[in-house]
């Protein structure tokens, strides 16, 4: 995510000075599902896969004003608090912000255009960089006045059964929300920046539970939340999944051996009976659509029925999702990727692009990072890197810490035609399609001759999912210009929807 330092607009050949606008030219991005701030690069979440949406200045001018809007309706009990009578609440919680702002801002010795820009955007202010100047570190309170006069307002509207009210718990949220995307409104975090407002939130919420003052949790909301729960199963069901899928019959084997290991090995711990240390980190070789993701998601989940891991959930990485643009922000991304991933399994594709071999390359920070969570949370953290096999030998020996964690590889070995075959026909049965015989015929000889000429790097069962799409393109190109379809046609795939190649 970058802040735009954007001075001026052009319009119509001519460059106006975008105060005279009023337009605040900074953006973010973040992920539509899950709400991460990500780097304004990247297209889709590397966390969840989630589409991407831009953030501007009025997301957060509209969170304002929605506690502007609270605070407002709180201001019938102000006379009855002496200390705060006759104060504008709005203009005390603007100057705390502004006193907020001021301490970050000055965290690394400057102020920039795009930190003015966001202050007076945000408060609707015309502040300059003397007057942040002249705010010292001592102006800074660990409790600052508008809390205090939220919460006694709070206090009074509970009295009259409004229980509901948290207005005090309200402006913690926009500390906490304007906070993050201040200190990374330029195309830098500086580390001393990020600990003072690490810290000053710590401080901050300690102050507020003496208080008794419940928190609300920030979440960047651009899309309504699912609150259907996930769906779970048993563990036989889980392994049959597992044993279900199609080939992979070596991984299958390998898979459940270390499942029987991990359970006695469970049981042993149980009964009090003393056994070597063993490390469940995994690494999957192989070429891309052999399972490898699928394969861990089961596992994930195994793994919690059995006691393992507390949540069983799967996380999705790869080095865009790890790896920052500058200094310090690399350790921040991977630490929160980790933080997301505690309780369950973190898959890492391509784990290899993390060890470049230029100094300048933050992949190693992400590294370091990642070895001292697996040691720190080796009890509710398992992590699998995934790659083609002969970059992840190198990058296993790129790091003497990999060697002593991951010792255990299990390796998806490329489809076989018929397994490829029985890949597309489960595709048909999921999608209610039927393959006529020509079809039949002409996709086992395709297959056959796919599988003896594959390439090194064979894409496997994305090379079939694209095959898939491109074959009901071609059958619903084919039905269009029918003036009437039956259900057979509907339903059926021929010959001639596979020609699509020859066309």
């Amino acid at each position: 995510m970058h802040g735009i330092n954007t001075t001026y607009l052009s319009i119509n050949g001519k460059y106006i000075i975008k105060k005279m606008l009023g337009i605040s030219m900074l953006e973010w991005t973040i992920c539509s599902d899950c709400g991460k701030i990500l780097d304004s690069s990247q297209e889709t979440c590397p966390n969840c896969n989630g589409s991407v949406n831009k953030i501007h200045m009025d997301y957060l001018s509209n969170q304002f004003a929605s506690l502007n809007f609270l605070v407002n309706t709180l201001s019938i009990f102000k006379n009855l608090i002496p200390e705060f009578n006759g104060v504008s609440h709005e203009a005390l919680i603007t100057d705390d912000l502004f006193k907020y702002f001021s301490y970050l801002g000055w965290g690394d010795g400057k102020i920039t255009d795009n930190e003015l820009e966001f202050i007076n955007s945000l408060l609707n202010a015309s502040y300059t960089a003397d007057d942040i100047s002249a705010i010292t570190d001592s102006e800074i309170e660990e409790l600052p006045r508008s809390f205090r006069c939220l919460h006694e307002l709070d206090l009074y509207g509970q009295r009259y059964d409004m229980n509901q009210l948290n207005s005090a718990g309200e402006l913690f949220s926009c500390y906490k929300l304007f906070g993050k995307f201040f200190i990374t409104v330029d195309n830098e975090l500086n580390e001393e920046v990020f600990g003072k407002y690490s810290g000053y939130i710590s401080s901050l919420e300690n102050e507020l539970k003496k208080l008794d003052i419940d928190f609300k949790p920030v979440k960047i909301e651009t899309k309504p939340e699912k609150s259907e729960p996930e769906e779970s199963h048993s563990l036989d069901e889980y392994l049959e999944e597992l044993n279900k899928l199609i080939g992979l019959e070596k991984v299958k084997k390998d898979v459940n051996s270390l499942i029987n290991l991990v359970q006695i090995r469970k049981m042993r711990s149980e009964r009090g009976i003393s056994q070597p240390a063993m490390s469940l980190h995994l690494v999957f070789s192989g070429n891309p659509g052999t399972g490898k993701t699928t394969v861990a998601r089961i596992l994930s989940k195994i793994y919690h029925e059995i006691g393992i891991l507390s949540k069983g959930h799967l996380i999705e990485t790869d080095r865009s999702g790890l790896v920052g643009g500058y200094v310090g922000q690399t350790a921040i991304k991977t630490q929160e990727v980790i933080q997301s991933a505690l309780g369950g399994i973190l898959f890492i594709d391509e784990a290899y692009a993390l060890t470049s071999s230029s100094e300048n390359d933050y992949g190693h920070e992400a590294v370091d990072t990642l070895l001292k969570a697996m040691e720190d949370h080796r009890d509710d953290l398992i992590v699998i890197v995934a790659g083609y096999p002969e970059l992840m030998d190198r990058f296993l020996h790129s790091n003497p810490g990999f060697e002593s964690r991951f010792n255990k590889f299990i390796n998806f070995e490329d489809y076989t035609d018929e397994e490829l075959y029985a890949i597309f026909e489960l595709m048909c049965g999921e999608s209610n399609l039927v393959l006529d015989e020509p079809a039949r015929q002409y996709l086992k000889e395709y297959f056959k001759k796919m599988y003896d000429t594959r390439s090194k790097n064979f894409a496997n069962g994305r090379a079939v999912r694209n095959l898939f799409e491109e074959v009901i393109t071609s059958q619903a190109n084919r039905l269009a210009g029918q003036e009437e379809i039956t259900d057979d046609e509907l339903n059926t795939l021929t010959y001639e929807d596979f020609l699509v190649e020859d066309d």
